[in-house]
C-alpha cells in the first residue's frame, strides 16, 4: 500500500500563514486551534544579516504513532495508507496523546471535549484531490503525495534551486 505524506521546503516559505486559513476553513476549525501552524524564528542577525525563517508545522502521520499507542480507547487509528486519524466518537479527552507527540501537533478542543489534528484532509485524498493547505500554498513549499515520489520530487527541486 502507498503511504502519503507531505514534505515542507522551508527555504520556499514566507511566512505568509496560506496554509494555516485554508486548513481552518477547510476543517471548520474553532478560534485556538490550528493544525498546522507557521512557526517564525527570527529575525536574527547570521553573517552579519538579518535572517527570519518559517517552518510550517503539522502532523507527521508517524509510521508506528505513539500517540495511537498510549489511547486508551483506541480512537487514534492508522489507515493502511499511512493517514492517522482520531475517532471523535471514541475519544474520551484524556489528553495522553498530546504528551507524547513529537511534532506537538495533536490539540484538545475544549468545546467537543475530544483531541483533535492534522487528518490529511482525507476526504480530499479519497477524491484524488490535494490537501487544502498543498493548493493554497504560493510558494509552492509544501509537497503532497506518495512519500518517495514526493521524497524524489523534492530533492529534484532542491538540486535545481540549489544550481542557479
Amino acid at each position: 500500500m502507498v503511504k502519503y505524506a507531505i514534505l515542507v521546503d522551508i527555504n520556499r516559505c514566507y511566512g505568509c500563514h496560506s496554509c494555516e486559513v485554508a486548513c481552518k476553513q477547510e476543517n471548520n476549525l474553532p478560534i485556538g486551534i490550528k493544525w498546522i501552524r507557521v512557526v517564525t524564528v527570527g529575525p536574527r542577525e547570521i553573517d552579519g544579516k538579518l535572517r527570519m525563517d518559517f517552518f510550517p508545522t503539522f502532523c507527521k502521520h508517524c509510521g508506528k504513532p505513539k500517540c495511537m499507542d498510549v489511547c486508551p480507547e483506541k480512537a487514534i487509528i492508522k489507515r493502511p495508507d499511512g493517514i492517522v486519524l482520531v475517532k471523535e466518537e471514541l475519544c474520551i479527552g484524556c489528553q495522553q496523546c498530546i504528551d507524547v507527540c513529537p511534532a506537538r501537533a495533536i490539540q484538545y478542543n475544549e468545546e467537543k471535549g475530544t483531541v483533535e489534528k492534522c487528518n490529511l484532509c482525507h476526504d480530499r485524498i479519497d477524491k484524488g484531490l490535494k490537501p487544502a493547505c498543498v493548493i493554497s500554498c504560493p510558494a509552492g513549499a509544501l509537497y503532497f503525495g506518495h512519500i518517495n515520489r514526493v521524497i524524489e520530487e523534492l530533492n529534484e527541486k532542491s538540486a535545481y534551486i540549489g544550481s542557479n
